[in-house]
């Protein structure tokens, strides 16, 4: 686990839910409280909607994102009040939504605000950016409902995700989903070269690759769901590894895992693999393995207990055994622990 903190100290950290209502804005604003404690320069952006007064689906009030004083924010500018004397306008982005513009802006006092607009990988780097020109020194990026592209290595320097009592209606179903998720998050780093050098032509080429003989060969396709040749590469007994350009799913590993001998696969990072924790067991125990050129630094796992739908689970055994699962990866109860919870990420985090 250490060596991933060696990299350097995070500069975008991404809040990732598991599910709908798993509690991702409570863990955004005691990570803002935080923060501001520290007197820390904070930004935040997300990649879908956060700070909506009331659930879309099930018209339950939701919690606000709330905005300390000095913060930036990026979102479409439809949703800023500038005549409120809430905010500072500092630039329009070249970003479009169909709510207006994406637009940075400063929180003049402490402030309510809905994230929006920002939806796009390239979107949320070209914001990271222009925060970072404008001096902050964190920056909070807020995930989407059960999407994990915020925590995307190539986008985000750290992630911390959040199981919620959303997720299931039995402890031992949140249990079970929680594991796979951790699971897949945490993929290894691929360290043989040649696994390494293929990952890298599939991603800048768009297509398979695949190790055979030693070499590195590229193949004319770039899914293995459309590829013909797959079948026959693998048939052939002298392919021993493959690249994939974007992700992987049940299906996807299921024709690989009918190749009769072992395949080291390597997917250009963890948030590019959606597939369930039994049909990857299944690909480990032929000998195969799956491994990331880049991994995801997971700070930590939050567990929030409550379900919006009206039941509970036991806290103290909701925590302990999202830690056992998750170790060694810390685990935070944003409301019990408060940023009490904090300092173990916050050690893991700065690299200390």
């Amino acid at each position: 686990m250490q060596d991933r903190w060696k990299k350097g100290r995070v500069h975008s950290l991404a809040v990732v839910g598991l599910a709908k209502n798993a509690g991702k804005t409570t863990v955004l604003n005691t990570l803002a409280s935080r923060l501001e404690a520290e007197g820390r320069s904070v930004g935040f952006l997300s990649i879908g909607v956060d700070g909506e007064e009331r659930d879309v689906w099930t018209l339950k009030k939701k919690p606000p994102v709330v905005l300390p004083p000095g913060s930036l924010a990026a979102t479409a500018a439809s949703l800023l009040d500038e005549k409120g004397g809430d905010w500072e306008l500092l630039e329009t982005t070249p970003l479009n939504t169909p709510l207006g513009p994406v637009t940075l802006a400063r929180a003049l006092r402490r402030v309510r605000v809905k994230l929006a607009g920002v939806t796009r990988k390239e979107g949320v780097r070209e914001v990271l950016t222009r925060f970072r020109e404008r001096g902050a020194e964190q920056i909070l990026v807020d995930g989407a409902y059960d999407r994990k592209a915020a925590a995307s290595p190539w986008i985000t320097d750290a992630a911390i995700c959040v199981a919620g009592a959303a997720i299931a209606r039995s402890l031992d179903g949140l249990m079970e989903k929680t594991e796979e998720a951790v699971h897949l998050l945490t993929l290894p780093e691929a360290k043989d070269p040649l696994l390494r050098s293929a990952a890298e032509q599939a991603v800048t080429e768009n297509r398979l690759v695949g190790i055979r003989k030693g070499r590195v060969e590229a193949l004319p396709c770039s899914s293995l769901l459309l590829a013909d040749r797959v079948r026959e590469v693998l048939d052939g007994g002298e392919w021993r590894g493959l690249a994939l350009p974007g992700s992987l799913t049940d299906r996807g590993l299921e024709r690989l895992r009918g190749a009769g001998h072992p395949v080291d696969l390597v997917l250009a990072d963890p948030t590019r693999a959606f597939v369930s924790l039994r049909s990857l067991r299944r690909f480990y125990r032929e000998g195969s393995t799956l491994s990331c050129l880049r991994v995801v630094r997971l700070a930590a796992v939050a567990v929030n207990p409550v379900s919006p739908s009206g039941y509970t689970f036991d806290p103290g055994e909701m925590k302990e055994r999202t830690a056992r699962i998750c170790h060694p990866v810390p685990v935070f109860d944003a409301v019990r622990d408060g940023v009490d919870g904090l300092e173990e990420i916050k050690r893991n985090i700065s690299g200390g």
